[in-house]
């Protein structure tokens, strides 16, 4: 019995490793101010650089619309790069078109990218970067502007990126005063490590229970929103 108590807490050890607790997340840049649209092929490359909270990335996404709903609806790039910047060795690229319930003005439509859980320093910056042929693609960003009175609705809600463009969207949306954010959201996983049960208790569950392979895992998951009225 001594010896069979040893060989699974053994095994315990080496099992345990891989099966770190993981919690899926997803963060979203959505505030209700964000009412201003920008025709990505008139500033692209244009992104949005963001503070990954995750260890990895199985999606991002963008809200869309359009200001030219009569230009074809031609193939936009998203590609995401390392840093803060619209250039250099994209970690991933994916060519996608827009959804057609975007057919004209006012029409609204999250398109979300999937990403092979694509593994991302936490704590570290990326941009996720459009290119566009066609006039059709707006991007939602904001703050929004209100005519009267004349002036932001908001003031700079994700502290964690901005918007980046090649040339001036907006005159707030420049420079070190830089308080715009496209509309975004990203999901990936949390991994903590210390959630682990101990070898002994492995060993334990291994010698009592034959099923113990569906509880080797331990998953949650939890979403952050920036989503300010």
């Amino acid at each position: 019995m001594l010896k069979a108590l040893r060989l699974a807490t053994a095994a315990a050890i080496a099992i345990a490793a891989p099966f770190a607790a993981q919690a899926a997340e997803t963060v979203e840049v959505a505030p209700a101010t964000a009412d201003r649209m920008v025709t990505v092929s008139a500033y692209d490359p244009i992104g949005q650089s963001f503070t990954a909270t995750t260890d990895t990335l199985s999606s991002f996404g963008f809200r869309f619309g359009t200001l030219n709903a009569s230009s074809p609806n031609t193939p936009l790039t998203f590609r995401l790069l390392a840093g803060e910047t619209l250039t250099g060795s994209a970690l991933f690229t994916q060519v996608f078109t827009l959804p057609s319930t975007i057919a004209q003005r006012g029409d609204l439509a999250w398109v979300d990218i999937a990403l092979p859980d694509l593994p991302v320093t936490m704590n570290s910056i990326y941009t996720a970067v459009l290119t566009a042929t066609s006039s059709r693609a707006g991007l939602q960003v904001g703050p929004g502007y209100s005519y009267s009175p004349p002036g932001l609705k908001s003031g700079d809600v994700y502290a964690g990126g901005k918007l980046l463009s090649t040339g001036t969207t907006y005159s707030n949306c420049a420079g070190a005063s830089n308080n715009c954010d496209a509309v975004f959201r990203y999901t990936g996983e949390v991994n903590a490590a210390g959630a682990v049960p101990e070898p002994a208790t492995w060993a334990l569950m291994i010698l009592g229970f034959a099923a113990v392979g569906g509880s080797l895992r331990k998953r949650g998951s939890r979403s952050l929103a920036f989503n300010p009225a």
